[in-house]
Parts: structure tokens; sequence; C-alpha cells
């Protein structure tokens, strides 16, 4: 009977041993001899060698000691040399009178289960780790579009807890002007793949631009079972490609504006006045233009890198473009400014109501620097022929590079009045006429040294760290088209602009 059941289970592949009460084997089936060799007579523990301390909870043990049935796993080694994972289950023998006369155990190698399962805890172990780690969001769906996952990084996007989100629909989460696009997802076929730019709208009501592409997970029957997806935030991405685009744009009209000013230089004969300052235009307009496109393409590799985005660093690189396409801009204003030769319009009007305006709009800037300014304007002052566009810019020019040049907490002198010339100025045939306009605008800051006076009102020529130095060379212009004289003193007490224009409407030198 004895061998008959061990044959039985020879042709099931399994081991089968009995033992005495001293641990002795009694019988072992052939499959057993084969895994643990000729084992009859022998003890427990020469036949199974556990590598592990599993005597104190031995299944054979524990029968002896009472228990009905026992089982336990352990890694044994066979008389080959093999370590095994083996499976022990365990039954007392008894005799006619229900006395135990020792056990009888089927063996079961699992050391290949035991593998596949300690292979498959490693790799999920490893998976979970990736999905938390990587940059985007990793998600499915079943197949009604409800989420059944998704990995820590939708908290960081959109602001929703994970398992708020569960069993919630995909589509639900999507901007109402882009959920038409979701209505194709859950009729993916086989093998195709949903790729799609879509706005998601955040816990917090703020419109993220996301790409989401997903693959779907089908039955023998061809109906989708699950669909696992990819969501990468596209916000920063899309609002920068939107800036670069139009900073690109900026930047073009700005070189076209460049290019019309060359030709308009040169069709109108006036190239002379500028011909020998050329290389310090080209360094003025070179020198933002190579920032901003250093940093352009700095930008655009940001932008199509698959790592995840340093947003603080491409807020940076955004802000140096913008702040160098400004500088560009002024120069250009100011270059634009020095080459226009138009007439001026005169019509009567009061200079000191202009220069009230100009006060007026600059008392910001002044605030700024907590300046005092200390106005007089004459009131034997009447209308004149005067530009009142020009000369409002003439004022701007002044007052704006006083501001600069007082110390804080300073103060600036701004007057008006009547001069007469002398009759040595008259005789010398500086004047064209009997009176003159006067405004003196007098800053407290350090002295203009005195080769560097002499050049104020050349084009280019500044004392400042930034700027054209284009400025004093516009007012002079302004002041000599209305056939007028711009002159500077400086000295410790500070600097004095003046400016003298006719107040009747007579060209200098009679032209």
């Amino acid at each position: 009977m004895i061998e008959e059941y061990g044959d039985l289970l020879d042709s099931y592949d399994l081991s089968y041993w009995e033992l005495d009460l001293d641990l002795k084997v009694v019988y072992a089936n052939s499959r057993m001899k084969e895994v643990f060799g000729d084992i009859v007579g022998k003890s427990c523990s020469d036949v199974v060698v556990c590598l592990q301390d599993e005597c104190s909870n031995c299944p054979i043990g524990q029968v002896l000691a009472g228990k009905p049935r026992t089982a336990g796993e352990s890694m044994a080694r066979t008389w080959k040399g093999e370590s095994k994972w083996i499976s022990h289950s365990v039954l007392p023998l008894v005799d006619e009178n229900g006395l135990i006369t020792g056990v009888r155990g089927i063996i079961v190698d699992i050391t290949g289960c035991q593998k596949r399962q300690d292979w498959w805890k490693h790799s999920e172990h490893h998976y979970r780790n990736l999905i938390e780690e990587v940059p985007d969001v990793i998600f499915s769906l079943d197949a009604f579009g409800n989420f059944t996952f998704v990995n820590n990084q939708i908290e960081s996007l959109l602001g929703y807890r994970v398992e708020t989100m569960l069993k919630t629909p995909f589509q639900g989460y999507v901007a109402p002007d882009h959920v038409e696009r979701v209505g194709t997802l859950l009729t993916l076929t086989p093998e195709s793949i949903w790729d799609e730019e879509i706005a998601i709208v955040a816990a917090d009501g703020s419109r993220k631009i996301t790409r989401v592409r997903c693959k779907g997970l089908y039955d023998d029957t061809g109906s989708i079972l699950e669909i696992e997806g990819v969501m990468r935030d596209r916000t920063l991405h899309k609002s920068l490609e939107k800036e670069l685009k139009a900073s690109k744009s900026a930047l073009i009209e700005k070189i076209k504006i460049i290019d019309d000013l060359y030709e308009h230089i040169v069709q109108s004969g006036k190239y002379k006045a500028i011909e020998e300052h050329t290389a310090e235009v080209a360094h003025e307009l070179r020198q933002p233009l190579a920032i901003v496109g250093g940093f352009a393409r700095r930008l655009e590799r940001q932008i199509s890198s698959e790592n995840k985005p340093d947003l603080e660093r491409q807020r940076q690189y955004l802000a140096i473009i913008i702040s160098e396409i400004q500088r560009l801009e002024k120069i250009l204003d100011r270059l634009v400014d020095f080459t226009k030769r138009n007439a001026v319009a005169k019509r009567p009007v009061d200079p000191n109501e202009l220069i009230e305006y100009i006060i007026d709009i600059t008392q910001s800037r002044m605030a700024e620097k907590s300046l005092d300014l200390v106005v007089n304007l004459g009131s034997e002052v009447g209308e004149m022929p005067i530009d009142p566009g020009r000369f409002q810019q003439l004022v701007l020019n002044l007052v704006t590079n006083a501001i600069d040049a007082s110390p804080v907490d300073g103060k600036i002198h701004l007057t008006t009045g009547i001069a007469i010339p002398s009759d040595k100025a008259l005789k010398a045939g500086h004047f064209g006429g009997p009176g003159f306009f006067e405004m003196k605008i007098r800053n407290h800051g350090p002295a203009i040294p005195p080769e560097a006076l002499k050049n104020v009102f050349n084009p280019f020529f500044t004392t400042k760290q930034h700027g054209t130095g284009l400025g004093l060379t516009v007012c002079k212009k302004i002041v000599e088209d209305h056939s007028g004289t711009i002159s500077v003193k400086s000295d410790d007490h500070g600097t004095v602009f003046t400016i003298w224009l006719p107040l009747t409407d007579v060209a200098v030198n009679g032209k």
C-alpha cells in the first residue's frame, strides 16, 4: 500500500517519505531518492540539510509534538549539493490504537516559484520607484475613462491628491474648450497612439497646457480593457515659446528700423554727420543683439530639452532678453531722433506752459531720488514761435539728464525769463534778434571734467555707464532748428545748461 501511494506521488513529480519516532527514514519513493539520494535508514538531518535555523519550527517536530498537520517552507541542500527552496507538508503516522508511530511527508521543489516571486517583488519595487521619480505624470484609465492609477507627480502639476482622482473621469479635468479633443480617447484602435496637446484645469482654477500620449490594452476580442498614458506639463514651454516668438518679431522689427535708418541717412546725404561714429554705433547695437541672440539660443535649448525644465533659469534668460530689447529700443529711438531733419512746425505758444507739463510727468522720477525741484518761470515770458512737440522733447531730455546727474536728496533749479544779448555778442553775429527766451537748468551733481565738457554735444559721447550719448546731441539739434543756442558750464557746485531761443521768427545769421 505504501509503495502504491509512493508510486502515485511519483507520477505527480512529488517527493514522499516516512520517518519513525527516532526520525529515521523508513520509506522514500523514487522521486525522493532521485532528489536526496538513497536515504532509507538515514536520519532526517542527514537527508534534508536546512540552510536556515528552522529546527525549532520544523514541521516534523511540530507533528510529533501533537499537531495534526503542519507545513512550512525552507531552504535545503540536496545530496548533490544543490540549494533548493522546498515546501514540506507533514502528517502523523498512527497505529490501530491511535498512537503516533512516526510521520509522513510530501516535499515539493518550489525553487522556481520562489525565484519568480523574488524577481516580481524586485521588479515591482523598481517599477514603483521609477514611476514616482520621473518628472511626467503616469496614469491608467479604465474602459470608461476613469482614473485607476496616477503617480504622485499629478499633485505638483494640478494640485489634486492622488486618492481624490481615482475613479474620477479624466474628461472632468479637461478645459471646456478642449473637451471635444478627448472624445476620441476611448475609441483607440490596437497599435494606435493617442497624442494630443490639451488644457487641463488645476485645483486652483489655473489652466495648464499638457501633452498627453496614451495607448490602449485590449482583450482577445479587441475590446479595450485599459488605457495607459503619460502627461507632460507644457505650460511654461508654451508661454516661453510665445514670448520668445514675440521677442524675435520685435528684434526683426528693430533690425528693419536700422535698415530703414541707414537708407534714410544715405539718401538724405547726411551720412557724413555720423560717419566718424560708425564704430560706436556698431558697438552699441551689436552688444544687445549678441546678448539677446545668446540667451535666446540657451532658452530654446532649455525649452526643447526632454529634461525637467529649470523654471528659474528660464525666467532669468527671458528677463535678460527683454531688458536687452528695451535697451536696443532706446538706442534706436535716439538714433531716429538724431537723424530726423524734419522742418520745425512753429506756432505761437507759451513755453512756460509746456515746461509745466514736463515737470508734472517727471515728478515720480524725482520722488524716487527725493529730489527738490526749484522752479522760477518768468512772468514776462509770453507766446513765441516754437514747435511744441520738439520743445517739450528738449525740456524732457534736459530734465531727465539733471535727474540722472543729481545725488539723492539733491536739488534741481529750473528758471526762465527774457534775455537781452550784449552789444559784443550782437556785433560778433551770434544772434539775429534783440531779445531771447532764456531757460536754465542746474543740477548739483559732480562736475563734468573739462575734456568731457567739450564733447557733451557730440554724437555717441556719454559719461554714463548706460546710454547712447545722443540725448544732448538731440537737444542741440532742436535748439539749432529753432535758430537758438545751447551752452553748458560745470564746476564743483554742479552743472547748468542754458538755452536761448529767439522771441521772433528770425533765423540765425539771417538765414
